[in-house]
């Protein structure tokens, strides 16, 4: 059994029988509760992809989706540069050992440098298993995001 990763139409994914369970466990490990419940918007992905600036990742194993990493590859207006943004990016906690996730982070990165990007930005929720990996595996801490509802 070898974990599969590879670049797809965000069609492949969205249309798995294993996204709906996939993304009940993101959003239970890895939601902002103060913006809401997770609500992937497939049309805006769809417009992105569209316009060149969305990627998505998908691992398998066994024919089956145990994970995604979705990039989007924008120029920065205030740097002009372009700075590609793991804007998700999730393995199925039983499925974390298979090295899918490293796949899915070197896809991404290879996918971004190929593209011009001056780097890659990954955002882990505090305290989050991402955020314990990251260091290890070459990334450093550059900003901290903070939120304040406002209704």
């Amino acid at each position: 059994m070898k974990v599969e990763v590879k670049r797809c139409p965000l069609i492949l994914i969205e249309t798995s029988p294993d996204l709906p369970a996939l993304l009940a466990e993101y959003a239970a490990e890895s939601a902002n509760n103060e913006i809401g419940p997770v609500s992937p918007q497939l049309p805006t992905y769809r417009a992105m992809e569209t316009a060149g600036v969305f990627y998505a990742f998908s691992a398998q194993l066994d024919g089956r989706l145990i994970g995604f990493l979705f990039l989007i590859v924008p120029v920065l207006p205030h740097y002009g540069e372009m700075v590609a943004i793991a804007e998700s990016y999730f393995v199925a906690s039983g499925y974390r050992k298979t090295g899918a996730a490293t796949k899915l982070r070197k896809a991404a990165e290879d996918i971004a440098s190929g593209l011009g990007a001056v780097g890659i930005m990954f955002s882990a929720p505090i305290g989050g298993v991402l955020e314990q990996v990251l260091p290890g595996v070459g990334y450093r801490d550059t900003a901290r995001i903070f939120f304040k509802a406002l209704q």
